[in-house]
């Protein structure tokens, strides 16, 4: 059994066993693969990566490498594209594999260079799709939803470990995966799934149990839209959180702008309810009931189960918090609202048209688990 690590670690290291190449780079392009094509197989120099790095940021500088692109096609509906880095000299005889974030839809070339400068063969995937604004990709592709929920992850370690092995003889000696967010869920699929292609994994802040996760980003947009005066404006953030520290601060004996263990806050939102005219530092009776909603979570409306965790108190105007993800100037502009009527309107109903206030919280997220249960 592999070692199996579920930790924000890094595993770099060097090999000090020589390995002697069996095959050259270019050589790669014509090797063959299962259900698999070598489309590009070429000697890159260091350079700046185009497109790399973050913006007022120094450019990426790519190590020299040599990069071999290629598409998996398990199903006649299949595209993965993957992309393997492998050190122009001195491999350290280890893998490591990158995760994707949100829908995916593209390889992050720029990821590929940290590792490769430190000797490793680094690989990434696109998920089976291009783009990745949404999951339109997956109206009518049922195959194209399981290459994203799973599939590319693992093939693309089976392909990506075929290749070095035809280049240098034998397989890594160690290989790992490193994935944050959907690239964390990627992670956790692959524990569960395919536990035998990695020794260590990396799940970072993993969205996993999407199903159940999206259906809490649409109740958090009806919350905030389904009665008049529901909305919570961001300027009035700064207020919740206030008043949330106010009260929960220093209940760990420090009183430092944290909560050590915010579930033990038990905040009563209606504390904050304006007294007389509305203003920036009180909230209406429908606001206080649409920040109940937010902290409680999605409730099944016939069993009253809980179907995902609600929003903890006291980060409500943390920065790209919620004034992003949840409550902005309009809500259908929110992440929460891109990713929720993406999963439910594409991924799941198949439906372009599908109206997010129309979401049945007992019917469709059971449709939804069973639909999706692959994400």
């Amino acid at each position: 059994m592999p070692r199996l690590a579920l930790a924000c670690l890094v595993f770099f290291g060097v090999s000090s066993a020589p390995i002697l190449a069996e095959q050259t780079c270019q050589g790669l392009k014509n090797i063959a693969l299962e259900h698999a094509t070598i489309t590009s197989a070429a000697a890159v120099p260091e350079a700046p990566l185009s497109g790399g790095g973050r913006a007022g940021a120094a450019p990426v500088i790519a190590p020299a490498h040599c990069a071999v692109q290629g598409i998996i096609r398990p199903t006649k509906d299949s595209e993965i594209h993957f992309e393997l880095w492998i050190p122009a000299s001195g491999w350290n005889g280890k893998y490591l594999q990158l995760g994707s974030g949100g829908w995916a839809g593209a390889i992050n070339a720029a990821g590929l260079s940290e590792p490769v400068k430190r000797g490793y063969a680094a690989a990434a995937t696109d998920d089976g799709h291009q783009g990745g604004a949404g999951a339109s990709w997956a109206i009518g592709h049922p195959e194209k939803l399981i290459d994203f929920g799973y599939r590319a992850v693992h093939e693309t370690n089976l392909q990506s470990k075929a290749i070095l092995r035809e280049l240098y003889g034998r397989a890594p000696a160690r290989s790992y995966f490193n994935g944050c967010s959907d690239g964390g869920r990627e992670a956790l699929m692959e524990a569960q799934r395919y536990a035998e292609d990695f020794d260590g994994i990396i799940a970072g802040a993993p969205a996993s149990d999407w199903s159940h996760l999206f259906t809490g980003f649409i109740w958090n947009a009806r919350a905030l839209t389904e009665t008049p005066g529901s909305a919570i404006p961001p300027a009035k953030l700064p207020a919740i959180q206030k008043a949330v520290l106010a009260e929960c601060d220093a209940r760990d004996g420090v009183k430092d702008g944290l909560l050590q263990d915010p579930r033990a806050c038990r905040f009563d939102p209606s504390v904050l309810t304006c007294k007389g005219a509305e203003g920036p530092d009180c909230l209406t009776e429908p606001q206080v009931e649409t920040l109940r909603r937010i902290y409680d979570g999605p409730k099944n409306p016939r069993t009253g189960a809980s179907i995902f965790p609600g929003y903890a108190r006291g980060t409500e105007a943390g920065p790209a918090g919620w004034s992003a993800w949840i409550a902005p100037a309009s809500v259908t502009s929110s992440i929460q609202y891109g990713f929720g009527s993406s999963y439910y309107g594409q991924a799941v109903f198949e439906d372009p048209k599908w109206d997010y206030r129309n979401l049945d919280f007992d019917t469709d997220v059971t449709f939804g688990d069973r639909k999706a249960a692959r994400c």
